[in-house]
């Protein structure tokens, strides 16, 4: 009988084995941090989907090589699918949603990989750590664009400390200027932070000058989560 129960304890192994199998390296959870660039090598005939907080909402996405990547938001606007137009390619990507910034570099290469991240998700610190008296707290600050459409940046977003422009690939930066609650303007300076233009303030509204033209970034009522 103990000869008979080793056996079918040897023979149902492998099949417990097989009930909890380990986690695949293909599905990545990475923890957000906003001072690291996320990494994504995808194979060209294969597809990425980057998956946010579902909290927030992506507002833009600005990538360097725009004719060699395909990247298409889901329906409900908290999910990337990035995929590769051909192989051998690399290039950044910025992604600015409602309530984070996000930096990732992009490389395509050949064939299958098997390491290739098939689904990306993000795990948030801040939000580990959170209780029920601090789980409502602001969004990202977020811009109304006006003016002269070749000044306007493609983003303005700001986490109510410090306030990030997104400019175009080759896209001249133009003088920026706050505009305070009374409508004076002010020069500012700004520092470039991980391809981002960045001023360590916030402000009703900004405006942008060159060669006589001028364009207009108004902040909205953030909104809360």
């Amino acid at each position: 009988m103990i000869r008979l129960i080793a056996t079918l304890l040897l023979l149902a192994g492998p099949a417990l084995a097989q009930t909890a199998p380990p986690a695949d390296p293909r599905v990545r959870t990475v923890t957000y941090d906003p001072a690291q660039i996320v990494r994504l090598q995808i194979p060209s005939n294969y597809h990425s989907a980057v998956i946010f907080g579902p909290d927030e909402q992506v507002q833009n996405v600005a990538i360097g090589d725009s004719d060699g990547w395909q990247v298409t938001l889901n329906q409900a606007g908290d999910a990337l699918f990035v995929k590769p137009v051909r192989s051998g390619g690399q290039t950044n990507m910025t992604v600015i949603t409602d309530a984070r910034v996000y930096s990732f570099e992009l490389a395509s290469g050949y064939g299958s990989a098997p390491d290739a991240p098939f689904t990306v998700r993000f795990r948030y610190p801040e939000a580990d750590a959170s209780t029920p008296t601090d789980s409502v707290r602001p969004r990202l600050g977020t811009y109304r664009l006006s003016g002269s459409r070749g000044l306007q940046p493609m983003a303005v977003v700001d986490d109510g400390v410090r306030t990030s422009i997104e400019w175009r690939a080759g896209q001249a930066i133009p003088a920026v200027f706050a505009v305070d609650d009374r409508g004076a303007e002010t020069l500012i300076e700004g520092q470039i932070r991980d391809g981002l233009f960045v001023v360590d303030a916030v402000y009703p509204a900004l405006v942008f000058r060159m060669d006589g033209q001028n364009a207009r970034a108004t902040r909205l009522r953030p909104r809360a989560r």
